[in-house]
């Protein structure tokens, strides 16, 4: 099992985020577009490109792909409707996986084939939102760490439309 943790910066325009390992170096860092409308994010390690994850357009719920560097699909990650609390599917090359657990409050498991591959849980007493990430597959870190962070930009999403709604 390897563990990241996930620092999310709090004064930054657009989406930026950094994610450490267990000796807090910086492995991964996503920086959004600022000004895009279809809210663009690049993953990068170093300075390499690793995953561009963008919104797909005029969608009720939302819903992102994940591409390769040479622009292939990796995955789509889709928020479907339900009444009680959030549920994604994840539709990959590496599979279809489930996310089991308390979404909402950023306490969740993501499972494939019943195996579970992958553990976020939210550190409630930082500066700004921090998760630690616990992977099971190190062959596919980079993948489950996009994954995470599509999570938190799509309930970010969900949560400013809400309080947006309500004045």
């Amino acid at each position: 099992m390897k563990n990241f943790y996930m620092k999310q910066k709090v004064f930054s325009l657009g989406e930026k985020y950094n994610i450490m390992d267990e000796n807090q170096q910086v492995v991964y860092h996503v920086k959004g577009k600022v000004f895009s409308i279809k809210n663009k994010l690049d993953m990068f390690k170093g300075d390499e490109l690793v995953y561009h994850l963008e919104r797909k357009l005029f969608r009720f719920l939302p819903q992102y792909t994940l591409f390769s560097p040479d622009g292939n699909v990796v995955a789509t990650i889709k928020k479907n409707f339900t009444f009680f609390g959030g549920k994604m599917t994840i539709d990959s090359i590496f599979g279809q996986m489930e996310i089991l657990g308390q979404v909402w409050q950023y306490d969740f498991h993501v499972n494939k084939n019943g195996q579970e591959v992958m553990s976020v849980h939210k550190k409630w007493l930082s500066w700004g939102d921090s998760y630690q990430i616990s992977i099971q597959e190190d062959t596919q870190e980079a993948f489950y760490v996009a994954l995470v962070i599509l999570i938190d930009v799509i309930f970010h999403q969900q949560k400013n439309h809400s309080s947006s709604t309500r004045h």
